[in-house]
């Protein structure tokens, strides 16, 4: 049997918004880019759609502004990845499950699902 690596995210690249914010692209297995700033979480069909201005190929956005902002390194949000766990800075973390895409302040909420503090659905 061949296995396939596991990983999700396959590359990334810090970019600048249009209204001057830091944010990170990830790159997902399949094509599709995960957008992350300070202040929102957006995923996109693919990288090309991530510039367009009216929005085509926007999957789904999530405003982060009920939770404190996400902090970055150099435009960098993200620190490590591993299968569908996406550790940030300030020991947060995101989740990528079949349904969702769910931001947790740390590890322990993230295993047991609880404390969830932003959600990005997929379905």
């Amino acid at each position: 049997m061949n296995f396939g690596p596991s990983d999700l995210v396959t590359n990334s690249v810090t970019f600048t918004l249009s209204n001057g914010e830091p944010a990170e692209q990830l790159w997902l297995r399949g094509g599709s880019v995960l957008v992350i700033s300070a202040t929102a979480l957006a995923l996109y069909k693919d990288a090309a759609a991530v510039g367009d201005p009216l929005g085509n190929g926007l999957i789904a956005l999530t405003d982060l502004s009920r939770t404190s902002p996400l902090t970055h390194l150099d435009g960098h949000f993200m620190t490590e990845h591993r299968a569908g766990y996406i550790g940030l800075h300030g020991e947060r973390m995101l989740l990528i499950t079949p349904v969702a895409i769910q931001l947790f302040d740390e590890r322990r909420d993230a295993l047991q699902n609880r404390n969830e503090r932003a959600r990005l659905p997929l379905e």
